[in-house]
Formats: structure tokens, sequence, C-alpha cells
């Protein structure tokens, strides 16, 4: 192994550390913005995303009751508004043969049949105003649940920064405790980079590929214009322990960011890993992962190193090729960035 280039690496980690990791793009957004805000200081930061994910749970807990409750009314009111649709349809069925019959007056007969259409559009009204605000409740409680999902990758890798610093040999303090575990850390990266990271990314997307586009994504509209690909659906097909030396892989879709972590494991040690980073186009209908951010059991890795860009982009990475899908007549793909799932769309 060229030990000069490791030590150019162990000092890309430590100016991470003192210059609190700058992504390649320059937003820094959401959860990734209170991890790299503390970086200097592993406790605080942690004692800070602790706190994040107590609150969230809070948070979804006191909104539970509101969201059955809601439910609950909206069922009733179904309920009631079926019923009334029902008698409505015997009702109106039954007037109508007594009509024909002669057996009621004609006037008292629609009457009668435009009071109750006149409550059914009151009901159905109602009905729907209640369920548009049960929804809004849904999308709130769906929110904070997955805010919270993203915490706790956030609170492993702090977790995980603080283990490294309280475990160095004995007598190295700081200054010096960083240099030696950012030294053991750079060591390990220049392996796993090229052997783990770079494959895996590589086979998630051959894995995508093999399975078709069209069984992985779901179409959004009939003509095929708008196709979704789900977080829970991607990480089924690609996430947990399915590949060699990565264990609990899963990816986070975000608005503002795509986060990916899992378990690296080397001959040497076993590492929690977290990117950040967005999506972006490759071409006229491709598009990739950006990584922004990495991050090794807390210490953050230069994405901006020669070596990774040059491994991490060659033949794209997690590359995405929708041509398989594009309708007639579109050229041209475009994306969108969601809670849960990513929008493609074709032009």
């Amino acid at each position: 192994m060229n030990r000069s280039h490791v030590l150019s690496v162990a000092l890309a980690i430590l100016l991470g550390c003192q210059l609190q990791i700058r992504p390649a793009c320059a937003h820094i957004s959401g959860i990734f913005a209170y991890f790299v805000k503390d970086i200097n200081e592993p406790t605080a930061s942690t004692r800070m995303l602790r706190q994040q994910l107590a609150s969230v749970a809070e948070r979804i807990a006191a909104l539970e009751p509101e969201v059955q409750r809601a439910r609950a009314e909206h069922d009733v009111q179904a309920d009631a508004a079926v019923r009334r649709i029902r008698f409505y349809d015997v009702y109106a069925g039954s007037a109508l043969g007594a009509l024909w019959a002669g057996a009621q007056d004609p006037i008292d007969v629609l009457a009668s049949m435009e009071s109750l259409q006149k409550r059914l559009a009151e009901d159905l009204d109602a009905l729907a105003h209640l369920a548009e605000s049960y929804q809004q409740l849904r999308g709130k409680e769906r929110s904070l649940r997955r805010y919270g999902e993203l915490l706790i990758p956030f609170k492993k890798a702090a977790e995980a920064r603080e283990r490294r610093l309280s475990k160095v040999p004995e007598g190295l303090v700081s200054p010096f405790a960083e240099p030696y575990i950012a030294y053991r850390i750079a060591e390990d990266w220049e392996t796993m980079r090229g052997s783990t990271f770079v494959l895996y990314f590589n086979w998630a997307a051959r894995k995508i590929a093999e399975q078709g586009l069209e069984n992985v994504l779901q179409k959004v509209d009939a003509g095929g214009s708008s196709w979704r690909l789900e977080e829970d659906i991607l990480n089924v097909l690609v996430g947990g322990d399915d590949f060699p030396f990565i264990e609990d892989a899963r990816f986070y879709l975000r608005a503002d960011h795509i986060n990916f972590s899992a378990r690296l494991r080397s001959a040497r040690d076993a590492y929690d890993l977290l990117t950040v980073g967005q999506l972006e186009r490759t071409g006229p209908v491709g598009v990739q992962y950006r990584i922004e951010a990495i991050f090794i059991d807390g210490m953050p890795i230069d994405p901006n190193d020669p070596d990774v860009q040059r491994e991490v982009y060659r033949g794209h990475l997690l590359g995405i090729d929708l041509s398989p899908i594009l309708p007639a007549g579109a050229a041209v793909a475009t994306f969108e960035q969601h809670n849960g799932f990513l929008l493609f769309s074709f032009q």
C-alpha cells in the first residue's frame, strides 16, 4: 500500500474534522446540517441527535391519538353516508315506480327526492373535507416518522466517532489521538473504497436493471410519462445484508438529500458508513447518486479526493438508465426528490 497516499487521506480526514467538512454542493440542510455543525464536539452532537430522536418520538406519540380520532370520525361519517346512499337508491327506485303507477303525488315524490339529494350532497362535501383533514394528519405523521428514521444513522455515526476517540492507545491524547485514528481509518478506506464501497453501488445498479425498471418503478399515469421509485421498494431490492462485507444497507430518500447507511466490514475492523448526496443527471435519460459527504465511524472522508472521484464515478455510482421506460415521443428525463420517493418524468 502507498503509505504516503494513506497519509494524504488521513490528512483529508483531519482537515474535514477541523473545517467541519463542506460538501461538494454549497447547500447544507436538514439533519446533515446539525451533524456537521458539531463535528468538533462529538459528545455535543450525539447528545443533540438523541434529543432530536426523543423529541420526534414524543411528537409522533402525541399525534397518534389525533390521527386515530380523525380516522374513527371519518369511518363513522363514511358509514352513515353509505347507508344514506343505499337508502336513496332504494327510495328512488320505489318512488319512481310508484310515480309511474300513479300511487303518489308527483310533486311530493320529486320534492322528497330533491331534499334527500341536497342532504346527500352536504354529507359528501363534509366527508370529503373530513378525508382531506385525515390525509393531512397522516402526511404529518409520515413526515415525522421519516425524520425519526433518518436521525438513527446520524446518531450511530456520532456514537461511533465517540467510541473511536475513547479507544486510543494509552498515552495518546489530543491533538495526537485524532491523527492516529485518522490514519487507521484511512488505511482501511484505501482497501474498502474499491473492493466494497464502489462494488456495492455497481451491484445495486445492476440488480435494478436486471429486475426491470417497469417492475421496480411505479407508473404514476397511464401514459407512462411519470414514474416513482419508492424508498421501501429500493431497500427491499438492494438493502439489508445481501452484498458481501456490507450489512444493514439502507437508503433514505428525502427532498433535500439522499442518504445511505451501512455497516462496512474489512479484514481488520468494522465501521459505520454514512453518505450524504443527491441525484444528478448523467445524460438525457440517465441519473446517478452524487455523493457530497462520506463518514466512516463519524469521521469525514473527503469525497473530492481525486482517487475517490476516479473510482466512485467510473461507470456512474448507482447509475440508472431510464431509456427502457422512455415513452414514444419523449427524449429527456427529469427527476424530483421527495420524502420517501423519487419522481421521474419524461418530456
